[in-house]
């Protein structure tokens, strides 16, 4: 199995203030060993600027990624990126690129078909959808939305971000997730055209101030669990008929006491047993466990220290064995082993000069 990784490979200013870095080389590619969890260099494909999120189809032949830019040929916006995979190699071989009508790309996801990628502009508010074409190239955006409006933190939410898309249980709604203005927008697809269109009455909306970032549904499309960026926090939401109820508010620290500022959420994954969720923090770099009650609820069962700095996104292994942490300031990836009884983490494998890394594909 191989997993692919991408960050930042130019000096760029995040949303929160924080000033990144360029150190990454480009996306690199490395074997992982489902025994052992062990991660081994295989190439690096450079001349991509800040591949800060990457998804492989499940193939394994064609890999996206955006490009996390302010502006693209003087034009304010970020592009994505198409590309082959060499199966014997890891490298890659760019077939197009498009325009995201946005600044500072920042999160992909597939249709339920696998016929449309959609990407999430943070700074330009904006969504994107593309048709993937027949060489598994993209053609020019279906659609192109731009929300508008402000949240309660005047510095953070002075305007829309989009950060995410999440596929509905029924593969025939999109939620967007709207950090400025603390929602998951609801919007019907129409996959034969490529088109979204708003249902505000089924928008998943947080408490004010959360900074909603990242979204998961359960194994059983009946939960919905949110991290959030500006409080660390997980909301819990009752999932039934296309509405969302809030049940739970549970904090990503054993002791909320230990939240100081410049903490900030990230990550959010299922296991795909459905009995943990797992969340990270930058700041206190620590990665929350959650056990999952019978009532969908959360129980805070363990924190662990992410293995490095600013633990921007995680993965799990597709048989839930594993749990890989991208430390964005550090430079490495730790892989922790999950206990099959506890889902509790032991760390097996450090993997180190994955330069600025952001973001990791199987």
């Amino acid at each position: 199995m191989r997993i692919f990784t991408g960050g930042y490979t130019e000096p760029i200013l995040m949303g929160s203030g924080e000033m990144v870095e360029g150190r990454c080389k480009g996306i690199a590619c490395y074997d992982f060993d489902e025994q052992t969890g062990k991660l081994a260099y295989r190439t690096v494909t450079g001349d991509i600027q800040n591949p800060s999120y990457v998804l492989a189809d499940a193939e394994g032949a064609y890999l996206y990624c955006v490009n996390e830019l302010k502006d693209w040929n003087g034009i304010d916006g970020s592009t994505v990126s198409a590309f082959a995979i060499d199966r014997e190699t890891g490298a890659l071989q760019r077939i197009n690129q498009q325009f995201t009508c946005g600044a500072d790309a920042c999160h992909l996801s597939f249709s339920p078909d696998k016929k449309y990628l959609l990407v999430s502009n943070y700074s330009g508010g904006s969504l994107a959808v593309y048709r993937i074409r027949g060489d598994h190239g993209l053609e020019p955006a279906t659609c192109v939305l731009r929300h508008q409006g402000r949240g309660a933190n005047p510095e953070r939410q002075e305007g829309p971000h989009i950060h995410q898309t999440v596929m509905a249980p029924d593969g025939q709604h999109v939620y967007v997730s709207d950090l400025g203005q603390d929602v998951f927008a609801c919007y019907r697809a129409d996959w034969e055209k490529g088109w979204l269109l708003p249902e505000k009455e089924k928008n998943i909306y947080g408490i004010p101030g959360q900074g909603t970032r990242h979204g998961a549904f359960d194994v059983n499309g009946t939960h919905f669990y949110v991290m959030t960026e500006l409080t660390c926090e997980v909301n819990v939401y009752q999932y039934k008929a296309g509405q969302a109820e809030l049940m739970q508010t549970i904090s990503a620290f054993a002791d909320p006491a230990q939240q100081t500022e410049g903490c900030l959420g990230a990550g959010i994954r299922i296991h795909p047993s459905g009995k943990w969720v797992y969340g990270t923090v930058r700041g206190t770099n620590h990665i929350a466990v959650f056990r999952v009650e019978a009532d969908g609820r959360l129980t805070l069962t363990e924190t662990k220290l992410s293995g490095g700095e600013i633990p921007r996104e995680f993965i799990l292994s597709p048989d839930g064995r594993y749990l890989l942490a991208a430390n964005q300031d550090t430079d490495n990836i730790c892989v922790f082993a999950i206990a099959e009884h506890t889902g509790g983490l032991k760390e097996v494998w450090n993997q180190e000069n994955v330069y600025c890394v952001t973001c990791i594909s199987f």
